[in-house]
């Protein structure tokens, strides 16, 4: 399944061309990517979506395909969430394993679905708005938004690790679809002893939707640095864990963002994670002005992890992952 890992590089890249050389009406959109940017698996978001530095294998290429590397076991995670009290649903699905020459290798998809979206009509179009020609649900439809991603990474002799990821993209509202490709970077490295540095730069080439009315949205790279630090507690046979990223984008996102300047805007996450006897696991998190709570079980190989969010605005967030190794 892996062994043309590579090739699906070079494809998508060629498909960018194809598809920028056809769009109609070129635009910057500012949120055509936000599908991208809900995180991947429950651990992840009970430390605040910190994740950069140190990833669990099967989220890795989402975070930064670089952790893929040193894989000696498969893995495989899936999660399931519901965001934003039930507005929409999210679940992601991910196969890391290893393949020749040191590298490894993982397929990724994630797919986000809102439901029961009405669309509306006057009871005459033929005639104004009034009293009488009132706007009736005329049927209901949904928004879908996929994303495809092949990765691979690899440790090179100067101690540093290296991948890259594919994405290929799909997304659909009403009657109208989109497709389109991008790449993810990154690279790792241990600094020290249960020191670890990352940094991933997402859309790097400018990721691209074309929709089937002839707009085509750029989604604007991103870049997100991490550390992550972990410390052995013998006396009470447990392991403290902490990690810090900053992500940033090359774009103002007003309120979305903690930090603006100009054109520059910037989200810091923070988390921590408490484990005790390598089986029971406690969580915390800052992701932004929100925090983050969750707490995970791991039993041989099998661990199951659960999170949860508060939102001011949009509400209660909670997501389940289980996930596998063998």
């Amino acid at each position: 399944m892996f062994k043309s890992i590579l090739r699906v590089f070079a494809v998508l890249i060629a498909l960018s061309g194809v598809v920028q050389t056809q769009a109609g009406e070129f635009v910057i959109g500012r949120y055509a990517g936000e599908f991208l940017e809900l995180g991947a698996g429950a651990r992840a978001l009970a430390m605040g979506a910190a994740a950069v530095a140190r990833p669990v294998p099967a989220t890795a290429g989402y975070y930064n395909p670089s952790a893929l590397a040193g894989l000696s076991r498969q893995h495989i995670e899936f999660m399931h969430a519901s965001q934003f009290d039930n507005l929409f649903t999210y679940d992601y699905l991910s196969l890391a394993r290893p393949m020749r020459n040191g590298s490894a290798g993982s397929l990724t998809l994630l797919y986000t679905r809102v439901g029961d979206i009405p669309l509306t009509k006057l009871a005459d179009p033929s005639q104004p708005l009034s009293d009488e020609n009132r706007v009736l649900v005329d049927k209901k439809t949904g928004d879908n938004e996929l994303a495809v991603m092949a990765s691979v990474g690899r440790a090179t002799p100067s101690g540093w690790r290296v991948g890259a990821t594919a994405k290929l993209l799909s997304k659909s509202v009403a009657e109208e679809t989109a497709f389109g490709v991008g790449v993810d970077l990154g690279v790792g490295r241990t600094l020290a002893k249960d020191l670890d540095f990352g940094l991933a730069a997402r859309n790097i080439t400018t990721s691209i939707l074309a929709w089937s009315t002839g707009r085509t949205e750029a989604i604007l790279p991103s870049i997100a640095i991490g550390t992550a630090w972990g410390k052995a507690l013998p006396a009470v046979n447990a392991r403290v864990v902490l990690v810090a990223d900053l992500e940033g984008h090359f774009e103002s996102r007003g309120e979305a963002e903690q930090f603006e300047a100009g054109p520059l805007s910037a989200n810091p996450h923070l988390g921590v994670e408490y484990i005790i006897l390598e089986t029971v696991a406690l969580r915390g998190g800052y992701q932004g002005e929100y925090l983050t709570a969750g707490a995970g079980l791991n039993i041989s190989s099998l661990s199951v992890n659960a999170a949860f969010q508060d939102h001011e605005d949009l509400g209660f967030t909670h997501r389940v992952s289980v996930g596998v190794a063998w």
